[in-house]
């Protein structure tokens, strides 16, 4: 949750300026700023971003946003200033600040991000069990299905619409549908069930579609 005040744009250098909404103060190094940046870049929102650690002004404001500390990232929505804020904070700060602007952006979607990491999921189960087939990964098939609309989620910084929801949902499905037949033919899902049975394939796909749904679900979460 971010903490917020209210704060004077000023006419400086640092100050809001003409057809900015989102001031975005970052400094190098900041794993923070680097998750919020993404984001930020995406929502179709004007954002002017500033480093601190080459804008003494800037510094000073957000010393001044954040009880005296060079806390990052700092917002400026306006006059309002939030330290460490979400995605959707910063969407509501501007609904109340501009509402014309937020009803105005074009927020672009990741493209092949949520791919990336819904492979890169299938690839640490394949890597699992090609090093110890016995063992078996009851919630890799879920986490594969649902890496898909959860990273475009997560990535995007808003809710997903319900049918772009369902077709991610649909792609991670059939990501984990294919591990899980490759794995068999290859051999290796030997390990059991929750049950203690072999019978891990059939769980495998039950599991799969059950993170899709999830993973469904968890992307239409939140206020657009």
């Amino acid at each position: 949750m971010a903490e917020s005040v209210e704060h004077s744009a000023g006419t400086n250098g640092t100050g809001n300026t003409a057809g900015t909404v989102v001031e975005f103060y970052w400094r190098p190094g900041c794993p923070f700023c680097t998750a919020l940046r993404g984001p930020l870049r995406r929502s179709g929102l004007p954002v002017r971003e500033v480093n601190i650690w080459e804008d003494p002004e800037a510094a000073a404001r957000v010393r001044a946003a954040a009880g005296g500390n060079e806390t990052v990232p700092t917002v400026f929505v306006g006059n309002r200033a939030m330290v460490n804020p979400s995605t959707g904070e910063i969407l509501a700060a501007v609904r109340k600040q501009a509402p014309e602007v937020a009803a105005s952006a074009r927020p672009r979607a990741p493209r092949w991000q949520p791919a990336l990491v819904t492979l890169g999921f299938a690839l640490l189960w394949a890597l699992l069990a090609v090093n110890d087939p016995t063992t078996t990964y009851h919630l890799a098939p879920l986490l594969v299905a649902a890496a898909w609309p959860v990273s475009r989620r997560w990535l995007g910084g808003r809710p997903v619409r319900a049918t772009a929801a369902l077709g991610d949902a649909a792609a991670g499905l059939v990501v984990a549908l294919a591990t899980t037949a490759l794995l068999a033919w290859r051999g290796l899902l030997v390990g059991p069930d929750v049950t203690g049975r072999t019978a891990v394939v059939p769980e495998s796909v039950i599991v799969a579609v059950a993170g899709a749904v999830l993973g469904w679900w968890l992307a239409r979460r939140g206020r657009r």
